[in-house]
C-alpha cells in the first residue's frame, strides 16, 4: 500500500513552485533610459596635395564645361610622412 504524501510536505513544495515560477516570469528589465547617442569621431584632416587637388578639379568639371586639359604638366606628388588621400 502506498503512503499518502502529507499536507505538511506538499505546502512548502508548493511554496518552492510557485517561486520558481515567478522568479522565471521576470520583468521588463528597462530602467526608460535611453541608449547613449554614438560618439561621432571627425575623419582625419589630409593635406591634399597639388596633383589630388588639379585632378579633383578636372574630375568635378563637366565635359560641357571645359577643354580637355593635358595633366602632363602637373608634378607628381608623393609625401612621405601622409596617408594616401581616398
Amino acid at each position: 500500500m502506498k503512503t499518502p504524501i502529507r499536507i505538511t510536505t506538499r505546502a512548502p513544495l508548493a511554496a518552492f513552485a510557485l517561486a520558481l515560477l515567478l522568479s522565471a516570469c521576470g520583468g521588463s528589465g528597462g530602467s526608460g533610459g535611453g541608449a547613449t547617442p554614438p560618439v561621432v569621431v571627425p575623419p582625419p584632416v589630409t593635406m591634399a596635395d597639388a596633383f589630388y587637388s588639379s585632378v579633383l578639379s578636372l574630375i568635378g568639371a563637366s565635359p560641357e564645361d571645359k577643354e580637355p586639359v593635358a595633366i602632363d604638366g602637373v608634378a607628381l606628388t608623393a609625401p612621405e610622412n601622409t596617408e594616401p588621400a581616398e
